[in-house]
């Protein structure tokens, strides 16, 4: 039994991931489980590969997934029909913010089952901010997370911290970046009806310019050979980090709600495990998803690498006992899920080539407003071609 599973910044998934699979395979010798890592990029080119040459581009068994990719791949007939395999789907033993994106179109079958979740938040050092008087108060604003941003101390160029680090970027600008930004300014990639890119948009062109301003003012440095060697910044060397994953507590580390989100909750991005349709053994490969589901298992897994499981009873568990509960709380009081709709994983992309576009002439200090103007009335475009199919 194959598995593909999402890379990540963090070695410390594929560590849990496994052992979790090294005790599965002491249970079920006759499974003969492995798994292989692949990028986001390289997962999608490897679903499209199998769709023009299945043969010659076998899909594993058992593959990781951006929850909101379920109803496209589900269409295109990558992927099996679980709820009827897995308990918890039958079950429907998810919060119900997860529920209404993984069955937007579908009162009974599921593609895909809820395995983890993140949720992007604000963390910093109460002693990096001197000029800070209230930090929940100043800091609950984009402006006010911006203007506190240049009043703290340059950092020493010496020892090569920043005021900023955003644990997860690599070298361009992404839209897992501006994204949480877009909605806090309350835009989209789509009107509400689904029948119109909104790309140009005010809102959300002024989000992703937020999130530019900040590399060009050189608030976030791109393409830095540290952000590809080295990983994040330590904690102690940055006044404020913007993380998905778990990190109040380390070297005295506090947290707020993501910066700008009026309702004080925020985006929450849900990974789940499909089992594809050409897999010789359905039934097994579900009855791994069901095992990965397991209360003890997916605890360990999540808490490994700091993120939520999605099993109910399991997250709701581990939110009572956050250090940052109260956070937490307000952050999942108004969650906001990627639409699970055919059109969005595909925009996605127009998007971040787009955002590489642009990073690049911020990079080589030759970008100009114009330049995003320019980049997204061609994405929209695209989006829009793409909606007329659909």
């Amino acid at each position: 039994m194959k598995i593909w599973l999402l890379s990540d910044y963090d070695h410390r998934k594929h560590l849990a991931f496994k052992s979790m699979l090294a005790r599965f395979n002491s249970s079920f010798p006759e499974a003969a489980a492995e798994f292989s890592v692949k990028s986001r990029s390289s997962m999608w080119e490897s679903l499209f590969a199998h769709l023009r040459d299945p043969k010659r581009n076998p899909l594993a068994d058992i593959i990781e997934i951006p929850q909101n990719w379920t109803e496209l791949l589900s269409r295109l007939g990558l992927l099996a029909e679980l709820s009827s395999k897995v308990e918890a789907l039958a079950q429907r033993r998810y919060p119900e913010f997860i529920l209404k994106e993984l069955c937007r179109n579908e009162e009974v079958r599921a593609f895909s089952a809820p395995w983890w979740l993140e949720a992007p938040a604000l963390f910093y050092r109460p002693a990096a901010l001197g000029a800070v008087a209230d930090p929940e108060g100043d800091l609950a604003s984009w402006e006010g997370f911006r203007a506190a941003l240049d009043r703290v101390a340059p950092p020493s160029r010496r020892h090569g911290a920043h005021a900023l680090s955003v644990p997860g970027s690599s070298g361009p600008v992404s839209v897992a970046d501006v994204l949480p930004r877009i909605w806090g300014r309350r835009g989209g990639l789509f009107s509400d009806d689904f029948n119109r890119a909104t790309f140009t948009r005010e809102e959300t062109a002024g989000g992703i310019e937020d999130w530019l301003e900040l590399a060009v003012s050189g608030k976030i440095e791109l393409f830095s050979p540290d952000r590809f060697e080295n990983g994040p910044r330590p904690a102690e060397e940055c006044a404020f980090i913007i993380s998905s994953r778990k990190l109040a507590g380390r070297s005295g580390l506090k947290m707020l709600p993501y910066p700008g989100y009026p309702s004080g909750g925020g985006l929450m991005l849900v990974y789940n495990l499909a089992v594809s349709a050409s897999c010789r053994d359905a039934s097994g490969a579900a009855a791994f998803v069901s095992w990965a589901q397991e209360p003890r298992n997916l605890s360990v897994f999540a808490e490994s690498f700091g993120v939520f499981p999605c099993l109910k009873p399991v997250f709701e568990e581990q939110l009572r006992s956050e250090r940052e509960a109260g956070v937490y709380k307000r952050l999942f009081s108004a969650p906001e899920l990627k639409p699970n709709i055919m059109v969005y994983p595909t925009a996605e992309l127009l998007l971040e080539r787009s955002l590489w576009n642009l990073s690049l002439k911020i990079a080589r200090k030759d970008y100009d407003r114009e330049d995003l103007t320019r980049e997204l009335i061609m994405a929209q475009g695209e989006a829009d071609y793409l909606l007329s199919l659909y």
